[in-house]
């Protein structure tokens, strides 16, 4: 039975501090620092994250699922092969957060400040500490977005395969074009914004209706009707930030697409995440991986949050919002942490951080 000490944490207050040092000081080559920093962190993790110990078993009885798709399966097979299972994790999570930064290099005005969006919303790094597979689907489709704005289609579908080849969940990349493609305005924004709350009160018994009449035996079907009626934990209150940011992107549209012109699509993305999140709120597992994809997007926006004030108080309101992110990983923590002291968890998961050296 683990008991929880405060110097547990030390992980997350180290990475805190490389942030604030970056944030502070103008430090040559902060955002290739960061990146070193979460993967190391990445690299040697042991049992940190809820499926490494399933993954683990698999590896070393070499008894690779047969659901896992061809390119995940491809770096379990050779971590087991090679009987060395933290490769599995080193090959996971190097592309995952090599795509994150160079997608940061290329359109963030911020970079220190949308790694911080990145670490700090619970659906993307602590997210992938887990979802090792779907993380990486996650990175390729954001990468992917450049071959959208270079008009490269072809590039893009591409890049949606090889994401759907790590996780079927990837193909969900494609909805990324449509939305690019539609251009909506800030009107078809706010409408599919507020439909999104209402909207999902049917769509439960409509996919649950569609599945039994006419894919009942389908493994598709299995799969999804699995997924509706396992016990989840539902949603807690850190949807809400997503909901905060999606409405600070329609209240503010104007002022950040006037800002920048790429705002006008990184929002309509955020959206429709906000979107997909709702769809699916009745399966909060789904909800939160899939609209992941688009919801990532707020690592572009959010740095522009303070030009949307006068001069004189955007410095300001950018260090409450980088104190702020700091604020949401501890408070992520604890929430955790508060759950398996109450007996509502058979452990936090991300705490305490082991190396796998020691665990050979």
């Amino acid at each position: 039975m683990y008991e929880f000490f405060l110097l547990d944490l030390w992980p997350y207050i180290g990475i805190a501090l490389i942030f604030i040092l970056c944030y502070v000081f103008n430090i040559k080559d902060r955002s290739k620092i960061i990146y070193i920093t979460l993967l190391l962190f990445c690299i040697f993790r042991y049992d940190v994250g809820w499926d490494y110990s399933a993954y683990v078993e698999e590896i070393k009885l070499n008894v690779i699922s047969e659901r896992y798709e061809p390119l995940s399966k491809l770096f379990l097979t050779l971590a087991a092969n090679l009987h060395f299972y933290p490769l599995a994790f080193i090959l996971f999570a190097w592309p995952t957060l090599l795509l994150v930064y160079k997608s940061i290099e290329k359109y963030s005005n911020h970079p220190t400040l949308s790694w911080l969006v990145y670490f700090s919303l619970p659906l993307f790094f602590f997210a992938s500490l887990s979802t090792i597979r779907q993380s990486l689907a996650a990175a390729i489709i954001l990468y992917s977005y450049k071959y959208l704005k270079e008009g490269k289609n072809l590039q893009f579908f591409i890049s949606i395969l090889i994401a759907s080849l790590f996780h079927l969940s990837g193909i969900a990349g494609i909805f990324l074009w449509i939305v690019y493609k539609l251009k909506l305005s800030r009107i078809v924004n706010i409408i599919l914004f507020i439909v999104s709350f209402i909207f999902p009160l049917f769509v439960k018994d409509i996919i649950m209706s569609f599945l039994s009449n006419y894919i009942p035996d389908s493994i598709v079907s299995t799969r999804l009707q699995f997924y509706i009626y396992a016990e989840t934990q539902g949603h807690t209150l850190l949807q809400y930030l997503y909901y905060a940011f999606a409405g600070i992107n329609l209240l503010f549209y104007d002022r950040l697409v006037k800002i920048n012109e790429s705002n006008k699509q990184y929002i309509s993305f955020v959206t429709f995440g906000v979107v997909i999140f709702n769809l699916l709120s009745f399966e909060p597992i789904s909800a939160t991986r899939i609209s992941a994809f688009f919801l990532i997007f707020l690592m572009y926006i959010i740095p522009y949050y303070p030009k949307i004030f006068p001069i004189k108080y955007q410095k300001l309101i950018e260090q409450i919002i980088f104190f702020l992110l700091i604020f949401i990983v501890f408070f992520y923590l604890w929430i955790y942490i508060s759950a398996y002291k109450n007996n509502q968890l058979e452990k936090i998961s991300f705490i305490p951080y082991k190396f796998w050296f020691n665990h050979l």
